[in-house]
């Protein structure tokens, strides 16, 4: 339920917000070659439903018509438009729309067409179609290059059936199998960083920069503003909630028609509108959460929050007869602070952690590790050694469900010990810790030859009667 709510939200900010880029790749569209702006291709969705995903076109209309399944880099279909749209990813936005209709989600496994969806192994289908496909997933992340790979196939076609779909699949199953609201913001960040990141053209000067002394004193800067952080945080809310007030104008009326288009006193209703954004964050607790851990409880709560105060706002201004204030400004203004608010925390969590690993990895190589156990031992050792002395725990595993999904000093139990196997686990990682002091010696053996097949270092918590032997 909150998945959906998350994607209508999500989907319908993200239309509004993003409806000016729209016009904009449509009309380059457009004027590229003749055709439509949208390709729709029919997918399979959810329960094996078909439907027609949307995407802006990137290929002629004649080719595009007989077009193969699967595309590869350099193929002489791709308009020249289409080849930028493509390298961005921006052809895939137009599947919001898919979103807000209900046939897909910001995040899952992707939908294929027909052909390929008939080769899945029986046991694996109805696995992978229970649940909506998406915009996107772990796997797409993974295979962020796909198109460039498969080019460098003698035969494409089968590269991606025998290799890159069974891989495609596994993740998915992963996927299904453990559906988390802290998945879903993983990808998307793990997506935006993969799809803009490496585009940078000052990516060189990025890099020099992760090992500068801006980390160190930003980390410092940061941990300075605790002690004042409920006062900075207000101000910061009340400051997007009046900037998302006048953008929302902006994008109702437009720059020529911004100023002569509101009232004279709109300026006064935007700061009582601010006062009642700010009661209803308090309201629901949105203060007490910490930017730095930002996290879906924080978004529910700040959905509930902005709709609750838009609500308030909009029948206070039609109770004074206050005419002159849009009446669109007052329905699109909640959704605008929603996603504002959502990303200036998410934002900060991201420089926040990113400060900490670095200036952490000042006095020496970073080391990040995952701990396998999440019982008593494995958070006396997250509590001691998380963002200490070069150390960063980045994920837990345990193979007990109950604990799934829980946090411990702020890490994420992600799922079982036989995830470790997974590329998207273990990608960053730089050490594996065992954590299970109680387990007996032959399951540990096995969960440490595990580790190992991965590359990484494995550290072992002793057990009380190992520490009574060694003493």
């Amino acid at each position: 339920m909150f998945k959906r709510l998350f994607d209508i939200v999500a989907a319908a900010a993200g239309l509004i917000a993003l409806s000016p880029v729209f016009a904009l790749v449509a009309l380059l569209i457009k004027l590229d070659s003749p055709g439509p702006v949208f390709y729709r291709q029919v997918r399979v969705g959810r329960h094996g439903q078909l439907f027609r995903i949307f995407k802006f076109r990137t290929m002629t209309v004649q080719q595009a018509a007989g077009a193969a399944e699967i595309t590869v880099a350099g193929d002489a279909r791709i308009t020249r438009v289409g080849q930028k749209l493509r390298r961005y990813k921006i052809d895939e936005l137009a599947q919001l729309i898919d979103v807000l209709r209900g046939t897909m989600s910001l995040v899952g496994p992707r939908p294929e067409v027909p052909r390929y969806v008939e080769q899945y192994p029986p046991e694996w289908r109805d696995r992978v179609l229970s649940v909506r496909p998406g915009i996107t997933d772990f796997a797409s992340v993974h295979y962020r290059d796909e198109n460039d790979l498969l080019a460098r196939a003698e035969d494409p076609e089968r590269e991606y059936v025998e290799v890159i779909m069974p891989s495609k699949l596994r993740y998915a199953l992963h996927y299904v199998d453990n559906l988390t609201m802290a998945d879903d913001l993983k990808v998307l960040g793990l997506t935006l960083r993969t799809v803009f990141v490496p585009s940078f053209p000052g990516s060189r000067r990025l890099a020099a920069m992760n090992n500068s002394k801006i980390w160190p004193w930003l980390d410092q800067a940061m941990s300075a503003l605790q002690p004042r952080r409920r006062t900075i945080e207000l101000f910061a809310d009340g400051f997007i909630v009046l900037l998302a007030w006048h953008f929302t104008y902006l994008f109702r009326l437009g720059f020529e028609r911004y100023q002569p288009g509101r009232p004279w006193y709109d300026d006064l209703v935007s700061f009582g509108v601010v006062a009642a954004y700010l009661m209803s964050l308090g309201l629901f607790g949105v203060a007490r959460g910490l930017w730095r851990y930002f996290g879906f409880d924080d978004f529910k709560r700040i959905t509930l929050a902005c709709l609750m105060a838009g609500l308030i706002s909009a029948v206070a201004v039609l109770m004074a007869g206050l005419v002159g204030v849009a009446r669109a400004v007052l329905l699109l203004h909640p959704f605008f602070c929603i996603m504002a608010l959502s990303m200036a925390r998410m934002v900060y969590r991201m420089i926040w952690e990113n400060a900490r690993a670095k200036a952490n990895g000042q006095l020496g190589e970073p080391r990040r590790a995952i701990v396998l156990g999440a019982g008593e031992a494995a958070r006396r050792l997250v509590a001691g050694i998380h963002l200490r002395d070069g150390w960063t725990v980045v994920a837990m595993l345990d193979d007990d469900p109950a604990k799934r999904g829980r946090r411990i000093g702020g890490i994420p139990v992600l799922g079982p010990l036989a995830d470790l196997a997974l590329p998207h686990i273990h990608a960053e990682a730089t050490h594996v810790i065992v954590a299970m002091p109680s387990a007996d010696p032959a399951q540990r053996t096995q969960i440490v030859a595990l580790a190992r097949q991965i590359g990484l270092e494995v550290l072992v918590v002793p057990s009380q009667e190992e520490l009574r032997t060694e003493a």
